[in-house]
């Protein structure tokens, strides 16, 4: 018999909230450290739980940042399409989509520069899963993003790759270069005011980089 069976509904609940521990204590050090940089051993002493649980649950640590991607992702993917559905020009489209990368990122600062680094993983498991979860069906959405402008007569035709890389980057980078905006500019906070008007600034351009004429 299965002893997973044998476990009681709190024991199953604990197995639950420290998995979830975990990936909280994960967030929150990159977050901190603005940086991809941690350890099992800063994992389990930030969540307080032993490092054996880290293992236990994600098998090795880019078993626990592949879970974290696909938490902090989930959600941003489904308001993706969604907004994919909706009855609204293909240049508000964009603006939606530049808004909800920066309102992402301002949640999971560390979130890019992760995703990139996970593919760089020499487990090709992990590479495929990310590709498949995540990847593949966020360059899909940009190119019917795309499709739709140009068949509506809107947009020239452009690369999907120029489009992503202009895009995405520009938007993490408002988080990753977080210490020049200190420096060079004097503000010390990312704050509301700041990403609607740089989300309108980076999808002002793209628009304008991808209009006829």
């Amino acid at each position: 018999m299965n002893s997973l069976n044998l476990e009681s509904p709190a024991k199953r609940r604990r197995r639950r909230n420290s998995a979830e521990q975990l990936l909280e204590a994960a967030s929150k050090i990159l977050t901190e450290r603005n940086s991809t940089d941690v350890s099992l051993s800063d994992v389990a002493e930030a969540s307080k739980l032993n490092s054996a649980l880290v293992k236990y649950h994600y098998r090795n640590k880019e078993g626990l940042l592949l879970a974290l991607v696909r938490r902090d992702a989930h959600t941003a993917l489904g308001q993706l399409e969604h907004l994919l559905a909706m009855n609204i020009s293909v240049e508000q489209k964009i603006r939606f989509h530049v808004a909800g990368i920066i309102n992402t990122y301002a949640k999971f600062p560390y979130l890019n520069r992760l995703i990139h680094e996970l593919l760089e993983s020499k487990d090709e498991a992990v590479v495929h899963d990310l590709v498949d979860f995540f990847v593949s069906p966020l360059v899909a959405a940009e190119e019917r993003l795309l499709r739709e402008g140009a068949e509506a007569g809107l947009f020239r035709e452009v690369k999907p790759m120029y489009f992503y890389y202009a895009v995405v980057g520009a938007c993490d980078q408002l988080f990753f270069g977080r210490q020049s905006l200190k420096y060079a500019f004097g503000v010390t906070e990312i704050s509301q005011e700041l990403r609607e008007g740089y989300a309108d600034f980076v999808a002002t351009m793209a628009i304008k980089a991808l209009r006829k004429g």
